[in-house]
């Protein structure tokens, strides 16, 4: 007996021994200066967690922003999403106490009534009265909802997280009679210089509300929230908000706001199709695949401008500066993800001059993403000049999309 015994540990080492081991993913991402911008402040017996808005070069070290604070909902929420890629994707175990933290921020963030404040002092006080913190149910909202949403797929499976998920989770419904009240205007239209528009997009602004379908669609997907028939709303809402003209050169332009495009954020095309692999609509397919066809390649052709305003009788003015990378990554995710779902190599040639962006080809030439240390300038300014400063928003806006990309070089070899 004793004899079978050796024998079977022998064997058992023997196997173990010769089992493949599956190497540990490894992230394109530098996250060093992000990192370095990460502090966190006690509340009431609890350790909150944050990202600094601002770090100014030649030292990078945070700056709290004047009449603002040191962080705000709107970078957290969406670092939240780097997070949860490093952590679920590339194994980074050793993030799991900074994304609690930042849950643990947004909880605190967000008002029993849905409604969200944004900023928040050194000291830990929320800042209640500057202009974009004030509690509301905007930009912030929804970047703190996809937080939220992240954090939510972080922790799902995890049995020691019980009671920080039970948080979330009613937290995020509390979201549900906000919508409910936006979404009563619909189907109602009202009149402006360039036509009908939906009543019922999130103060109607096809931008902001393009970041609250981002949300949505990353909560309905986990198949515990169902908001289908918001997304669904909010969805024909963006399309309707398309400038569709055949022979006029920004034919397939989503507006961001009344009769102007701008490079400050565009997520209409990449939260269209967010939509699009939940329900199906070849409508929202061929608005995007228009978008993509025309106005894309004008955007490239113009070398990526800031801002475009279109006037009623057709004619529009454009604005080259300042580019920054917000602007950059919503173009680069929307183009990139319709490459994924289509297969089209005309739309992976075109993701790719986007993110070269980030790489040195831009109006700059010069690289905006520094893989040594991290850090991501702050924008393309007028000369052009680069900003060098580096703050939160620029810096996770390129680290999300490097991850989509799932590397940072050899621009032009995407397969």
């Amino acid at each position: 007996m004793k004899k079978l015994c050796v024998t079977l540990m022998i064997f058992s080492v023997f196997i173990s021994c010769n089992k493949k081991i599956e190497p540990k993913p490894s992230s394109p991402i530098n996250l060093s200066h992000a990192l370095n911008l990460v502090d966190s402040v006690e509340v009431d017996g609890t350790q909150l967690y944050f990202i600094h808005i601002y770090a100014d070069a030649p030292d990078y070290k945070p700056v709290e922003a004047a009449g603002e604070g040191v962080s705000c909902v709107d970078d957290v929420g969406r670092f939240m999403e780097v997070l949860e890629t490093e952590i679920l994707k590339y194994k980074r175990t050793d993030l799991l106490p900074i994304a609690r933290g930042m849950t643990r921020f947004l909880l605190y963030m967000c008002r029993d009534d849905g409604l969200w404040h944004n900023f928040i002092d050194a000291d830990g006080k929320i800042n209640r009265e500057y202009r974009t913190s004030i509690a509301d149910f905007e930009w912030w909202a929804a970047r703190g909802i996809r937080g939220l949403a992240a954090a939510y797929n972080i922790f799902k499976e995890s049995e020691n997280d019980c009671e920080l998920l039970s948080r979330l989770k009613a937290k995020i419904e509390t979201t549900i009679p906000q919508l409910e009240e936006v979404l009563k205007s619909y189907p109602q239209t009202h009149a402006t210089e360039l036509g009908e528009r939906p009543s019922w997009l999130i103060h109607h602004a096809p931008d902001m509300s393009s970041e609250f379908l981002l949300a949505l669609t990353k909560l309905h997907s986990t198949v515990e929230f169902d908001y289908l028939d918001a997304i669904e709303k909010l969805a024909e809402g963006l399309i309707v908000c398309q400038f569709q003209q055949e022979d006029h050169r920004l034919n397939g332009m989503y507006f961001c706001w009344n009769n102007i495009w701008h490079g400050w954020g565009n997520n209409q095309a990449y939260a269209l199709l967010e939509t699009y692999k939940i329900t199906a609509n070849p409508d929202i397919l061929k608005s995007v695949q228009l978008w993509a066809d025309f106005f894309i390649p004008f955007l490239i052709d113009n070398n990526f401008p800031h801002r475009i305003e279109l006037s009623s009788d057709g004619t529009y003015q454009m604005a080259t500066y300042p580019q920054i990378a917000y602007g950059i990554n919503s173009l680069y995710r929307g183009v990139k993800t319709l490459a994924e779902i289509t297969g089209k190599p005309e739309y992976k040639a075109y993701a790719e001059q986007i993110f070269a962006w980030f790489t040195g080809h831009n109006i700059a030439g010069a690289a905006m993403y520094d893989a040594e240390t991290g850090r991501v300038y702050d924008g393309i300014n007028d000369g052009p000049k680069v900003n060098l400063n580096s703050g939160a928003e620029s810096t996770i806006e390129c680290l999300l999309a490097i991850q989509k990309r799932g590397k940072y070089n050899n621009i032009g070899t995407e397969k």
